[in-house]
């Protein structure tokens, strides 16, 4: 980023954009589950709910993003409420324009050679697939509130950017490290089961946020 060769603002936005494609797919699976896997649980209302109420989130974080940026003197927003026309922006820079294709591929490709070829659409209800990426919500909130604190440096775009990545870092580490038989996910398993959770469904809720 110091080294110019990314942008803040693209590796910020690069991940806002991963969170919308992420929850577009999400409802895809919600379809497949419902559709294809015979889970009726919640019904098609569930997949409308999912997508305002996340929507939603996704929508006012991304006006505190832009706010982070649009007080750069430089900076190509000018209003953060503009949201649908600060996301063209951002879907015009040069960098996105590579990073964003690459983005939708790699879910869809994922979404094929994962979630339908292992038929995990029979395995998992709805209900549990709706709440997977919320841990994105979480990152993105925990990242664009402590960004704020940095504005009167002038540094918040690159703060943000910062935190984002080592988040990201930490999270994908845990969850790979929670993966289907490994030591920690049976560790943790055992730990958190009691009277009303098993250990077993403890492990399936696990699982389901690395999928």
């Amino acid at each position: 980023m110091y080294l110019g060769k990314i942008s803040p603002i693209t590796v910020l936005f690069a991940y806002f954009l991963e969170t919308i494609i992420i929850g577009f797919f999400n409802a895809l699976k919600m379809f497949w589950s419902i559709r294809f896997g015979g889970h009726k649980t919640g019904g098609y209302f569930l997949i409308l709910f999912f997508l305002f109420h996340y929507g939603f989130f996704v929508g006012v974080q991304s006006v505190f993003g832009f706010s982070l940026f649009e007080m750069d003197s430089n900076s190509i927003f000018r209003e953060p409420f503009q949201v649908l026309k600060n996301y063209q922006i951002i879907l015009g820079l040069e960098e996105m324009k590579y990073a964003f294709p690459a983005i939708i591929f790699t879910h869809l490709g994922k979404f094929f050679s994962d979630f339908i070829k292992n038929e995990k659409y029979k395995k998992f209800l709805p209900t549990e697939i709706m709440f997977k990426p919320y841990v994105r919500i979480f990152i993105q909130q925990f990242v664009v509130i402590l960004s704020f604190f940095f504005m009167v440096l002038g540094k918040a775009g690159i703060i943000a950017a910062i935190l984002l990545i080592l988040f990201r870092l930490f999270i994908d580490l845990f969850f790979e490290a929670i993966k289907e038989n490994s030591l920690l996910l049976d560790t943790m398993s055992k730990k958190l089961a009691n009277e009303k959770v098993s250990k077993e469904e403890i492990k399936k809720q696990l699982m389901h946020f690395t999928e």
